[in-house]
């Protein structure tokens, strides 16, 4: 291992250890799990971080052998292992669960096991090693079940749980996993090439450190025996590692699965350096965690090697790129010296996975965002007050909104729509709700904006009457217009406004399509809906200057009845198009009826 990953690995165990308590061979968290079952416990004892603990704790000769065997045994009775049980070979996250309420936990307590077994066996006592065996024995049994009916549009998942197949038929010499794992993995970049990534986790920089660990995992087990689909998983990995390298380092715009609710610009994460963006003493040990840091155990010689600084690494401005995810679906990113934006063209970017009563897409995902460097990355939202709860999408925070994922509370929901266009530095997006029949007290579409040290300013432009809020930057500038919308009271489109709302940190740029004044009530609409445009100006400006640009600007937003199917008025097919001094920027032509 090279001097400088075992620094980091050094400091990043001994931060995080530091003040972990131990009980009966499990970590304790001082906080509630995050499965419903247990989420009313002040603590609990977890697989994961307990199997992050013992893997970098024996690498670093940190865990004594009776002491690691401890927390092995531990994590086994986690595991199911009455061959009846329908979880068999699966494990329950954490002790104080008494079912299976994450499949996921398989993979996640598995995968450092099988990285130290993989690539540090000298580390590992016999004892320990006996122990590993009698779980992944166990465990082979799951993962084959999962990779068997794959949820092909779920890769983090069931990428690692065929990666972990593979590991477990190298470690335990099972023969017939091998041939499984090839079957799954061929099966999977059929369907990858075919339509794509799923929900959309290659634009998910948490989610990408998952997938290309474990992508490795299955290259390194298919290299050893000569087999060419390990070359194409190493394909998968450049691709992805190709997204990262457009974004350099900071927060991809858009982005999938994101978690990023404060709207920071910059989050460290170890994937970076992997992806050539960044070099390994750029890495702040403060930062770093146990989890992340997993990513040098089957990089870290390729780490060391290639390691670039991000001067060495920087590219031209501006650029763009766009990403295909799922089918039609895509992310576009335009990058320029000082601002970022980006939009999903739709979303959710597959059916069937934006809200459901206990999981969606919807809460974690940013479908259109800018970024200022050096100070925050602002994205729009849906928020909706039930009168004793509001629910926002993107949540508040993954606590708040893991176990309530939805807008409502009804197990029945509005189908929730976003479409957009973007050209360069310039967007148009509408975000409908269509099959409205929910309790709210209120419901909005709005921008949020963290952080913000400047004063909007309101500027209407004489050409056309249209209001913009403005929201100047020392290096940069950013205005928004409302476009037409649909709110509650009305089923066609009229002008909308926006209202500006500072919030204690930060600034909220609003459309409102329900007020009840708190009141919640059943809300009964075909469909609601709010549109923008949003220009991003790099670089330093006057407001004059400023304001002389949007006297140029012109939006055309139009809607029609087709004649080629029937359509009340909030069906009408919808024209949009921006122009500036330039000619024609971008054109946005949304069908209520379209998939």
């Amino acid at each position: 291992m090279k001097p400088e990953i075992r620094s980091l690995l050094e400091r990043t165990y001994d931060r995080e250890t530091e003040r972990l308590a131990v009980e009966e061979g499990l970590i304790r968290l001082d906080r509630p799990g995050h499965t419903k079952e247990i989420a009313h416990l002040a603590h609990c004892r977890e697989g994961r971080q307990t199997a992050h603990v013992y893997a970098f704790g024996t690498l670093l000769g940190r865990l004594g052998e009776a002491e690691g065997g401890e927390m092995l045994r531990a994590l086994a009775k986690l595991q199911r292992t009455d061959r009846a049980d329908p979880h068999y070979g699966g494990f329950r996250w954490y002790a104080e669960e008494s079912n299976v309420n994450d499949t996921n936990a398989a993979f996640f307590i598995v995968r450092p096991l099988v990285l130290l077994r993989l690539w540090h066996p000298e580390a590992i006592p016999a004892s320990h090693a006996r122990i590993m065996d009698d779980m992944l024995a166990h465990a082979g049994e799951w993962f084959r079940r999962e990779c068997l009916l794959p949820t092909l549009y779920y890769p983090n998942k069931i990428v690692s749980d065929g990666a972990m197949l593979l590991a477990v038929s190298a470690i335990l010499g099972r023969e017939e996993y091998v041939e499984a794992g090839i079957r799954f993995f061929e099966r999977w970049e059929d369907y990858t090439e075919r339509r794509g990534w799923g929900w959309g986790e290659n634009m998910s920089v948490a989610y990408i450190a998952v997938i290309v660990i474990s992508l490795q995992i299955a290259a390194t087990v298919l290299d050893g025996r000569m087999h060419s689909l390990g070359a194409r998983l190493r394909g998968r990995i450049e691709e992805l590692y190709g997204m990262l390298r457009f974004h350099d380092g900071e927060e991809p715009v858009p982005a999938i699965r994101s978690y990023n609710f404060s709207g920071e610009t910059v989050r460290p994460d170890p994937l970076w350096v992997a992806a050539g963006v960044r070099g390994i003493r750029e890495l702040d040990p403060g930062r770093l965690t146990l989890n992340g840091l997993l990513l040098f155990l089957p990089f870290g010689d390729e780490l060391a090697a290639g390691s670039r600084t991000s001067q060495e690494t920087r590219q031209p401005v501006p650029r763009e790129r766009t990403e295909r995810i799922f089918d039609d679906s895509r992310a576009y990113s335009w990058i320029g010296r000082h601002t970022r934006l980006g939009s999903l063209n739709r979303f959710p970017v597959i059916p069937g996975s934006y809200q459901w009563p206990t999981w969606g897409l919807g809460w974690q995902s940013f479908p259109a965002s800018f970024s200022v460097a050096g100070e925050q990355l602002s994205f729009v939202r849906w928020y909706v007050d039930l009168g004793d709860e509001v629910r926002t999408h993107p949540g508040e925070s993954y606590r708040t909104s893991y176990l309530a994922p939805a807008l409502f509370r009804e197990s029945f929901f509005p189908d929730v729509q976003t479409r957009s266009a973007q050209a360069g530095n310039v967007l148009l997006t509408v975000r409908s709700m269509s099959g409205v029949h929910n309790r709210a007290a209120a419901i909005a579409d709005e921008w949020v904006v963290h952080r913000y040290a400047g004063r909007p300013i309101a500027m209407t432009t004489r050409s056309d009457g249209r209001e913009w809020q403005v929201l100047p930057y020392p290096r940069a500038t950013v205005a928004l217009t409302a476009l037409r919308g649909i709110p509650c009271g009305r089923e066609e489109r009229v002008p909308m406004r926006i209202a500006v709302e500072p919030e204690k940190g930060r600034l909220k740029l609003r459309q409102v399509l329900l007020e009840r004044n708190g009141a919640a009530e059943t809300v009964v609409h075909p469909r609601l809906e709010a549109g923008w445009a949003v220009v991003v100006l790099d670089g330093e400006a006057s407001l004059d200057a400023v304001a002389a640009y949007l006297e140029t600007v012109r939006i055309r937003d139009v809607d029609e009845p087709d004649g080629e199917v029937p359509r009340a008025a909030y069906a009408y097919v919808r024209d949009i198009r921006l122009s500036d001094s330039g000619g024609e920027r971008v054109r946005l032509q949304a069908d209520p009826y379209g998939v």
